[in-house]
């Protein structure tokens, strides 16, 4: 089985990859294609069994990211700073210049899909996994005829139909279409009816079940995410502001890394938020799991959330959610007054007085937190590992 990534670095699919790989190692024989190699290993845990092959080596990807958010963002000197503090301020020209023959051969002139099909020519596999539809509409061209072919989306079109038809044509001629969202997969199945594709719901899983629940003793609110603007973390901090300003006792803990993470630590400092919110940055299972042992409430401020798997790491510590209900993945996960709440219309002053009320009512918490930890057990990975084994082996 051959998994094909872009990176193995932060993200979502990323995480998820490490997952699915940790779960079937021991049934296939598994390895996986990266696109680039951002960082000396893999950010999340890959099993040593796991062979990986990098088509290039380079951070190229991460410096692009970052001068496009800068400029989409409008934030033109902060781009030129940015620039300038990566390559004129050590003397690297040549290597900018390097780097740019490098970005338009990889993103104009699609040099990084001539290398995969290069790739995919010379080493067959029986099955294949690709995590974007990019991917994927390379993936049927070239992988072998007698293959089975899978595409892996976990990203919700949120109506765009432009990118909804990239999705369908690109995955009409695979075998298979696994979706993280029972929501998205009714969508797809609607329009593969006369396709060779099937849409498959699959969703995500944890990694385990953890050993403990909550004890609730502190009023600390839990953030996990990259800080990055699709997943609001600026709503989050917005919500610590208003709950400081009505002198409600409460810690909010933000942990995650990301093109942000300036711009969020300078709106701590300013709002004069820092004896109420801690940003850890980037942390590990073991760290956010010692935040799980105390915490009271898990807060998703993303406006858009396909899945939405911190929040059932949460549940499982038993910990009640809010989130507001633009992120789709969220309104598949939380059910009002039953593990959690849902905010219409990302109304803040609502989101707020949810909270508020939460932490004066321990009990109520417990209550939920209970419930929540018991719809989290529908998402235990042997469950999942049944699912996928159905889909390869058939």
């Amino acid at each position: 089985m051959e998994i094909i990534v872009y990176h193995l670095g932060y993200g979502g699919i990323e995480k998820a990859v490490s997952s699915l790989v940790r779960l079937l190692k021991d049934q296939y024989e598994i390895s996986i294609v990266s696109f680039y190699q951002l960082y000396d290993k893999p950010v999340f845990d890959i099993p040593l069994s796991v062979s990986i092959t990098y088509l290039y080596h380079t951070d190229v990807p991460l410096k692009v990211k970052k001068y496009n958010q800068l400029l989409h963002d409008k934030k033109y000197s902060a781009c030129l700073k940015a620039v300038f503090q990566d390559y004129v301020k050590g003397f690297h020209l040549l290597r900018f210049f390097h780097d740019l023959w490098f970005s338009i051969s990889i993103y104009f002139l699609n040099g990084r899909f001539r290398r995969l099909k290069k790739y995919l020519k010379s080493n067959q596999s029986d099955v294949y996994l690709s995590t974007r539809y990019e991917i994927s509409k390379i993936l049927h061209q070239f992988g072998g005829q007698s293959s089975l072919k899978i595409g892996w989306e976990h990203n919700h079109h949120h109506g765009n139909q432009v990118y909804r038809n990239q999705v369908i044509e690109a995955s009409q001629e695979l075998d298979y279409l696994v979706l993280v969202s029972r929501a998205l997969t009714q969508d797809y199945q609607n329009d593969f009816q006369n396709k060779k594709c099937k849409a498959v719901y699959i969703p995500n899983m944890l990694d385990e079940n953890l050993s403990f629940i909550s004890d609730y003793s502190e009023k600390r609110i839990l953030f996990v995410g990259r800080l990055e603007k699709e997943k609001g973390v600026f709503d989050a901090l917005e919500v610590a502001k208003r709950l400081q300003e009505r002198m409600i006792s409460f810690h909010l803990d933000i942990v995650g890394d990301g093109p942000l993470r300036k711009e969020v630590e300078q709106n701590i400092y300013e709002r004069n938020l820092s004896s109420y919110v801690t940003l850890h940055g980037f942390q590990n299972r073991d760290f956010i799991q010692n935040l799980y042992r105390h915490a009271s409430l898990y807060l998703m401020t993303s406006f858009t959330e396909s899945f939405g798997l911190v929040l059932l790491e949460a549940m499982n510590a038993g910990i009640p959610c809010l989130a507001f209900s633009s992120a789709e993945g969220a309104c598949e996960l939380i059910s009002n007054d039953v593990n959690g709440y849902l905010i219409e219309e990302r109304n803040m002053e609502e989101m707020v007085n949810h909270i508020d009320l939460l932490l004066k009512r321990p009990a109520k918490i417990q209550e939920l937190g209970k419930n929540a930890r018991e719809f989290s057990q529908n998402f235990l990975p042997e469950s999942v590992r049944v699912m996928w084994t159905l889909l390869i082996g058939e």
